[in-house]
């Protein structure tokens, strides 16, 4: 009887062994990611003087996967008394939480002043943060990524300035344009409409660039009326002539001028049909090829105009490819002997090659951040 009752208790106290190993083997498991922390952060800090025209800042290539190992931040000064209002892109996407917590990659706002900082938020996942209005003139957002690469579109946020009072025109970097407008039911002209434009042509051009909608443009230029502004675009009754999509002005015929934006940002830069020949292709002078040549995907066309950068340098160049495989005939001499002489005879044969294609493309700039 004491020898099963000693049997039973070995027993209990191997299994109790066993199951500490293996809760010492499982617990570093879930935190091996917390201690694998890459050191080698790409850094860097921008200032960022916020104009009445607006702007916008973004994840690196954005919309398309944002790279890893980085450490951004802008910082959005506006003049004294005045503040600064963020507006998220819907387009948002970052490594998920752990725990309800942004541990990995987030984006984060601070509001700054000489006393305090106020931390409006830190956000990751999916879902795009709440705009907000600044308490001072200076605001902080900080980017980060760790070394696990994620496919996320990252985050694109717009910033316009906000006066808690109006300013005199003199304290402004906008002029007053008087427009009159006939009114069509007679001859009289009707009451003077004035209008805020830019101080300079080539400031707005540099700030259009920034956008990706004829909405957001709108909105930032003038945050009160943009919706009208927008609705008017279609129905301007005080020009003499009148475009196709005035007379088509209808949510499902009205030209669609975000599209053709997207249009250009699409396909400036992707992959297209591109002939090589074999011999160059694959560095062979013992052989030909039947066909000589053979299509094949590469990148081509330029980095779309108005994006980041498209000017200072930007190439259109592979961000993924892969080797496809190709069945051709090949020419390939070979040594015989024919009655004591020795000739050269052409042998016909089926060969398989690989090709590189380009399967996805993007716009290599000059200090762009690593991947």
């Amino acid at each position: 009887m004491r020898g099963p009752v000693v049997f039973q208790m070995w027993m209990v106290l191997l299994l109790g062994t066993v199951s500490g190993v293996g809760r010492a083997q499982v617990s570093p498991a879930k935190v091996m990611r917390g201690n694998n922390r890459r050191d080698d952060l790409y850094r860097k800090e921008e200032n960022i003087t916020v104009t009445p025209v607006g702007g916008a800042i973004h994840s690196p290539r954005y919309p398309n996967a944002y790279p890893r190992n980085l450490l951004l931040s802008w910082k959005l000064l506006s003049p004294p008394g005045s503040r600064i209002h963020l507006e998220f892109d819907g387009h948002f996407g970052l490594e998920e939480a752990e725990s309800g917590v942004c541990r990995y990659d987030f984006v984060e706002v601070e509001d700054q002043s000489e006393t305090s900082t106020i931390i409006w938020g830190r956000w990751c996942g999916q879902k795009a943060p709440p705009s907000l209005n600044s308490k001072t003139n200076t605001l902080r957002v900080t980017f980060k990524s760790d070394d696990y690469f994620v496919a996320k579109p990252g985050f694109k946020v717009y910033y316009s300035l906000l006066y808690d009072s109006s300013l005199p025109a003199s304290q402004t970097n906008w002029e007053a344009v008087t427009m009159p407008m006939s009114d069509s039911g007679g001859g009289k002209m009707s009451a003077a409409v004035t209008e805020e434009v830019p101080f300079s042509l080539e400031d707005l051009d540099r700030t259009i660039a920034a956008f990706d909608t004829v909405e957001q443009l709108l909105k930032s230029l003038s945050p009160d009326t943009w919706r009208q502004d927008l609705d008017s675009i279609y129905t301007q009754t005080h020009i003499q002539y009148r475009s196709r999509a005035y007379h088509l002005a209808s949510r499902h015929s009205k030209v669609d001028l975000n599209r053709l934006y997207d249009d250009v940002r699409r396909y400036s830069c992707t992959p297209r049909n591109y002939s090589v020949n074999l011999r160059e292709e694959l560095r062979t002078t013992n052989a030909v090829f039947f066909p000589r040549c053979l299509l094949v995907k590469r990148c081509g066309g330029n980095c779309g105009c108005g994006t980041d950068n498209w000017n200072n340098g930007c190439t259109c160049q592979a961000s993924k490819t892969t080797l496809k495989l190709h069945e051709v005939l090949k020419y390939s001499p070979e040594a015989t002997l024919y009655q004591r002489h020795r000739r050269l005879r052409v042998r016909w044969v089926i060969d398989e090659i690989f090709l590189s294609h380009h399967e996805t493309c993007e716009c290599a700039c000059p200090f762009q951040p690593p991947r």
